[in-house]
């Protein structure tokens, strides 16, 4: 096997596939469907069949696995559905619809091959060549690597630790990096004093001393942690997936904050970019005369609400701007509730006595909900709610009714 110069590689290995086979999955899911069946009587039928204890075990594990990613993924999973898993890989891989926007940014900053450097069981690396991008894909567990040879085709697949491979086999003029390092840990540091893994981008694998290394000469597109700040002038894109918060994707071959909203059942993309002008902000008081907004997470994670407030005439309110206040105001990546009360925490019960139920909304101020549950004396519902805005002397706790 040769890099993208031609030269032999000597981490290139062709792995063994170790995985049960597809007639084996198959077995095994037509007998999970029988009635009473359970895995017990599965092993015990597959093995009276002639099939091993082990390839048993991994063909149950690949029926479970790929359910799970089926309902993870959605429609959006149907290109995958033969595909091989591990749990951890499962867990850690991106949402196609995530993948393919890193794929399409990628495609956008003038290179033509990238490098997976974390490759694991192959979402990213699927997209990048989808994309029609030249595809490497690195991955350091040999057992993961024979998992990605199968899921993915058309790309140059290396068995290896990236931190130990030469970065000069590649063109930084047409080729990029990604990283998606492993943030992941049991435990703080023996003395405690050193933030658990996913805060702290040193102990990352890789560090990010090394992705800003790499950044010095590569086009570096990084799946970042949730909080972390990014190297000044680098590009944040704020990614939530059907109004769930999903994760941080920064680039040095960018610049700019954008929320990015993702919605898997239309297969839309759609991006509010910061503007730096001054925001002109309403300043409305909260009555029942108006809506409260939930904002998309993406939006207020990157910091982007009281822009969008501006440009919807609307107000932001509480502490963390989740929410705005304002007329009713169509708007696809905000969820709209109806306001019918103001008052104090203290007389929820007597406030809330009349409704079915009422959901908790308490993410704006420090209200515990256990004892919110039990002082309001209702069971959770989905279409009232009571709304906790700031804390202290500012709380206000609001009773809205979900509009959609």
């Amino acid at each position: 096997m040769t890099d993208p110069s031609g030269r032999e590689t000597p981490n290139a290995k062709t792995p063994e596939f170790p995985a049960p086979s597809e007639e084996l999955i198959s077995l095994a899911r037509t007998a999970l469907a029988q009635p009473s069946a359970n895995e017990l009587t599965v092993i015990t039928s597959l093995r009276a069949q002639g099939h091993g204890v082990e390839s048993v075990r991994l063909a149950l594990e690949q029926v479970q696995l790929r359910d799970k990613a089926s309902i993870a993924w959605k429609n959006s999973g149907r290109q995958r559905q033969t595909w091989y898993f591990t749990r951890d890989g499962l867990e850690a891989a991106s949402h196609p619809l995530v993948a393919a926007f890193h794929a399409e940014i990628i495609s956008h900053s003038e290179v033509t091959a990238v490098v997976d450097l974390t490759a694991g069981i192959g979402s990213d690396s699927a997209a990048f060549i989808h994309a029609g991008l030249r595809t490497t894909a690195v991955e350091l567990d040999p057992n993961t690597a024979a998992l990605l040879t199968h899921n993915i085709h058309d790309a140059k697949i290396l068995i290896a630790d990236s931190m130990l491979l030469d970065p000069n086999q590649w063109d930084p003029r047409d080729t990029a990096i990604f990283i998606d390092p492993a943030r992941r840990g049991t435990s703080r540091s023996l003395d405690g004093a050193r933030a658990l893994p996913e805060r702290d981008p040193e102990r990352w694998s890789p560090p990010i001393s090394f992705v800003k290394g790499l950044a010095n000469n590569f086009r570096v597109f990084v799946k970042a942690a949730p909080a972390f700040s990014p190297p000044a002038g680098w590009a944040q894109f704020i990614i939530s997936l059907d109004a769930t918060f999903v994760e941080m994707f920064t680039t040095n071959a960018a610049t700019g904050t954008y929320a990015v909203m993702i919605n898997s059942e239309t297969e839309d993309t759609s991006f509010i970019t910061q503007n730096l002008e001054p925001v002109k902000q309403l300043q409305l008081e909260i009555s029942t005369e108006g809506f409260l907004y939930e904002l998309d997470p993406a939006i207020t994670r990157a910091w982007l609400a009281p822009q969008v407030a501006s440009e919807l005439g609307l107000t932001p309110v509480g502490a963390k701007n989740i929410w705005l206040f304002g007329p009713a105001t169509p708007f696809a990546h905000a969820r709209p509730y109806r306001v019918h009360d103001i008052f104090p925490i203290k007389e929820i019960k007597s406030r809330v006595k009349h409704l079915p139920g009422i959901a908790l909304k308490t993410k704006d101020g420090r209200r515990d909900q256990k004892d919110l549950r039990k002082a309001s004396d209702k069971p959770d519902h989905n279409e009232w709610a009571v709304v906790i805005l700031g804390s202290g002397t500012s709380e206000q706790a609001v009773l809205v009714r979900r509009e959609r």
